[in-house]
Formats: C-alpha cells, sequence, structure tokens
C-alpha cells in the first residue's frame, strides 16, 4: 500500500493531460493505444500499469512515456497462461509480481517479473466460487483483496496457497449494512479498513477489520442521485491519509 496524502486546501487543473492512449478518443490495439482502458495501479517509481480491458492485456507506460510495455496477455482473449479474457482488476505488489483479476476467466493470475505466462492464485471451482472480478488490491501483508460483484462479496486470498477469507458480504443481494449489490471498486488502508463502491446500492461501505456489517460513509442507501450527498453507480474509490 502506498498511502496518498492529499492537503485539505488541494484544488485541481479542471483540464486534464493524457498520459496513455488518445488523446481523441481512438481506440486501437498497438502499444501507443488503448481499448477500453478499466483498471490502473501506479507503483513507487511512477510506472503506469493498465488493464486494458478490450485488448485482453497489461500494459505499462514508463514516467513521461507515451508508448506501452507488454507485460500480460496479447490482444486475443485466451483461458492458457499465457492470456487473459477481460482482465479487469490489476495490484503489483514491492516484488513486481503482477496480480491480475482475469474477470471472464474468472480467476486470478500471477504474472512473475520478466514472466508472460501466469501463475493462478485462485479460480472458479466447485469448492471456491469466484465470480466476475470487479477490483484488485494487495495489503501490506501482500493479501489480495478482490471484488467479486456475482456474489456480493470482498475476499481475501493467500498469494501464496490461494487460500481465501471472506471479510465483507457474502449475505446475497441487498440492501442491509452486512450486503452489497453488485460491489466494484475496493479499498484497503494501512489499518486493514476496506471500503466498497456499493454500485447497486448508491453508497460506499467501510468495513473495520474483523468486521461483520459495513457503516455507510457516502451516498445514501438505495437513492442515487446528484446532490452531494448522494451517489449514482459508484465504481471506484481511493482514500488518502486523512480518511
Amino acid at each position: 500500500i502506498n498511502p496518498l496524502t492529499i492537503p485539505a486546501c488541494a484544488t485541481w487543473n479542471q483540464t486534464g493531460i493524457t498520459v496513455a492512449g488518445h488523446q481523441g478518443g481512438a481506440t486501437g490495439s498497438n502499444l501507443a493505444s488503448l481499448n477500453y482502458p478499466i483498471d490502473i495501479f501506479i507503483d513507487a517509481n511512477d510506472t503506469l500499469f493498465i488493464a486494458d480491458g478490450n485488448n485482453n492485456r497489461i500494459v505499462k507506460y514508463y514516467f513521461n512515456e507515451t508508448t506501452g510495455v507488454l507485460v500480460a496477455g496479447n490482444i486475443v482473449a485466451g483461458s492458457s497462461a499465457v492470456l487473459l479474457d477481460q482482465p479487469k482488476g490489476i495490484a503489483v505488489d514491492d516484488m513486481g509480481n503482477v496480480f491480475v483479476g482475469d474477470t471472464a476467466n474468472y480467476r486470478i493470475q500471477k504474472f512473475s517479473p520478466n514472466s508472460t505466462a501466469a501463475t493462478t492464485i485462485a479460480i472458479n471451482s466447485m469448492t471456491s466460487r469466484l465470480g466476475l472480478t470487479r477490483d484488485l488490491h494487495i495489503d501490506c501483508f501482500n493479501n489480495i483483496y478482490v471484488t467479486d460483484s456475482d456474489y456480493n462479496r470482498v475476499a481475501k486470498y493467500n498469494p501464496t496457497n490461494g487460500n481465501r477469507v471472506i471479510v465483507a458480504g457474502n449475505n446475497g443481494a441487498g440492501g442491509a449494512a452486512n450486503q452489497f449489490s453488485a460491489p466494484y471498486g475496493s479499498f484497503i488502508d494501512a489499518n486493514q479498513t476496506l471500503y466498497v463502491a456499493d454500485y447497486g446500492n448508491e453508497r460506499v461501505q467501510m468495513w473495520a477489520s474483523g468486521a461483520t456489517s459495513g457503516v455507510t460513509v457516502a451516498g445514501i442507501t438505495g437513492t442515487a442521485g446528484a446532490s452531494m450527498k448522494r451517489l449514482n453507480g459508484p465504481i471506484a474509490l481511493m482514500v488518502d491519509t486523512n480518511g
């Protein structure tokens, strides 16, 4: 986890700068192009990793470079160790291992540094269900947190043996404090507090470590809107060091 500190008085330029892909919005499959980028990760060296969804690959952009480097996958969707199918979550640990939520293959893949062939950490099976992966994070102990919108839960996986622990949800779809409805983005802080963008419930939930239910910290359950108190289909979030 790389802590994010944002001053309380911070402001942003309202005009963005394109750092990857085409400024005009054109899609493509060469390494200067993207096609439905769905998740990003920035490491300590400011290298930008992108889950390039419709290109079924992971690419990385070094700081100030406009052409990416292929990390995993290769345009064509597939289920072999060197291919991906609609990757939607990505995280990189301190050793340079790249973890990918290989969504349409219902599995979590680990790519070691300089390797294009993955090791499967977890896969959907009769004994350990894994649905659609929407987000993926690594905590300070290198555990992998996976947001699963099919089973309305967040699970923690051991990166060595793939053992799983359910840390939030898993109580069916709904709007109760111990439920989610199609959760998407998530964030785990240094205290193991979990924050989840609860897409179908129009809210963000906070789950303390070991808790059996969450607390709503943004939005109003089941009520979408454009006011400052409401959300409309939240899909991603980030929490700074001020909480």
